[in-house]
């Protein structure tokens, strides 16, 4: 039976939100993974008050996820026992009476969710993070430095020095919850009100949000092969935010060129740029040098915001700044202020769990498997009529494919969740309106086993197949 802790891997981060709307992202991960296997027959899931607390959410959120999920028959409450995944998986038993609403109102199955930035508890070594919390917390820690407990700030230059390439000094480094809070301690320390600020279009609605809920002014800029296009940016323009190793969605990576062209941008109009740079873990490619290396001493209008949430348990958030000179101070005193970081205890582990061989093993092996998968994805939708082109292939955790204009993606789209795969649009991100929409969808893949992916991609190649329209 697998123990409780094993499970913690599999939880991904809770959006901000209302009660409902945690619930209800809270039941769908742990449905997929019942389904995709993750969580197989018999596991033993925490108790509503544990994982509440783990997730720190409130104990309602979690009964309302388990009573769904025992309502599609997926798990079972074993008298005096526990909460257990059901042996009979997630088809109804033989005469057993249907426990929720009847069937025609029953909720469609998730079988796979393509959708992006899903972490991987593939391959995580359990023993190593308990022994790292035991150590970290063997004495009585004091109060968290503010910038971030020192030996975490050093782990997590050394980590982006490994893995990225950067010249990255901890005392350059500020330690957040992740890169949500990163963006909102950004916009609402460096960027004033009223700024006009510069966004890729599409991008992840939440850095819209964000920045709109500091009075900023949005305002669209195109992306194409090469990434933003830079020149498009207005000259009133006091900000830029930039995904520049792996857009999102479109997977693209920013050229050398454009990228020199944003550091002009910093040094000449003094334009704060946002460099956010999440999905850096596990790329083969050789990459252009970053914003924030092109930019030193050059400029400190650079900010580097990323996080380790492919790498760590999502239970325990933990996100980074790269900042410089009045920047670096700007940033620091908020955090200050605002007394949010994560624990000093938290702190050590994570920093003693980032610079294991364990972990930089895992790195490598991930990095090898996120390619094999990405090839899966190459090798099934690459020569398919329907197909214009895919991007993303060469780093990052998911794929964009492109179809034809003549087949909609939005139909695509319903036909493969009939189809018990769900996978967004691009009509998701599309947040200005003012741009030509683009016709494509996203394949995410890091999460998924390569067996649970290569039956995925053959459903939705022979969906497309039967959507293709008669060429005469």
């Amino acid at each position: 039976m697998m123990r409780t802790a094993t499970t913690l891997s599999i939880y991904v981060e809770l959006a901000r939100g209302s009660a409902e709307s945690m619930a209800a992202q809270l039941s769908r991960q742990l449905r997929q993974a019942v389904l995709d296997g993750r969580l197989p027959p018999d596991t033993r899931l925490p108790s509503s008050r544990t994982l509440a607390e783990l997730l720190r959410v409130s104990r309602p959120v979690v009964q309302e996820a388990y009573r769904t999920l025992e309502a599609e028959n997926l798990i079972e409450s074993r008298r005096r026992s526990g909460t257990y995944v059901r042996r009979a998986g997630p088809d109804k038993a033989a005469g057993e009476p249907y426990r929720g609403k009847p069937p025609a109102d029953r909720v469609r199955r998730t079988l796979v969710d393509l959708s992006p930035d899903q972490p991987s508890g593939e391959d995580f070594p359990v023993p190593v993070w308990r022994a790292a919390w035991r150590r970290a917390a063997h004495r009585i820690p004091d109060a968290v430095e503010v910038p971030g407990e020192a030996v975490l700030r050093r782990a997590v230059a050394a980590h982006l020095r490994a893995v990225r390439g950067l010249e990255a000094d901890p005392e350059n480094v500020l330690i957040t919850t992740g890169v949500r809070q990163s963006l909102d301690m950004v916009a609402a320390v460096a960027i004033q009100p009223g700024t006009v600020a510069a966004v890729e279009d599409p991008c992840l609605p939440t850095v819209i949000r964000l920045l709109r809920q500091h009075d900023v002014v949005t305002v669209p800029v195109p992306v194409d092969a090469e990434g933003a296009l830079v020149e498009a940016v207005p000259h009133a323009a006091g900000a830029v935010v930039v995904r520049p190793s792996h857009q999102m969605p479109l997977g693209v990576e920013l050229s050398l060129s454009r990228r020199r062209a944003l550091v002009e941008l910093a040094v000449t109009r003094g334009a704060l740029i946002v460099e956010d740079d999440r999905d850096h873990d596990f790329t083969e490619a050789i990459r252009p040098q970053s914003l924030w290396d092109l930019s030193r001493d050059r400029t400190d209008d650079v900010v580097y915001v990323g996080c380790l949430c492919r790498l760590l348990p999502d239970v325990v958030c933990t996100g980074y700044i790269l900042a410089r000179g009045r920047r670096l101070r700007q940033l620091a005193e908020h955090l200050s202020l605002r007394q949010s970081g994560t624990v000093a205890v938290a702190q050590r582990a994570v920093a003693e769990m980032l610079g294991s061989a364990e972990t930089r093993a895992r790195v490598d092996r991930l990095r090898h498997a996120y390619q094999a998968k990405r090839q899966l994805v190459v090798e099934a939708l690459t020569d398919h009529p329907s197909v214009e082109r895919l991007s993303g292939t060469r780093s990052g955790s998911h794929v964009y494919v492109e179809l034809r204009p003549d087949m909609p993606a939005g139909r695509i789209a319903l036909a493969l969740e009939r189809r018990g795969i769900v996978t967004p649009t691009t009509a998701r991100y599309e947040w200005s309106g003012l741009l030509r929409p683009r016709n494509g969808f996203l394949v995410s893949h890091n999460h998924l086993t390569e067996a649970v992916l290569s039956r995925t991609l053959a459903k939705i190649t022979r969906c497309l197949d039967h959507t293709v329209p008669c060429p005469c």
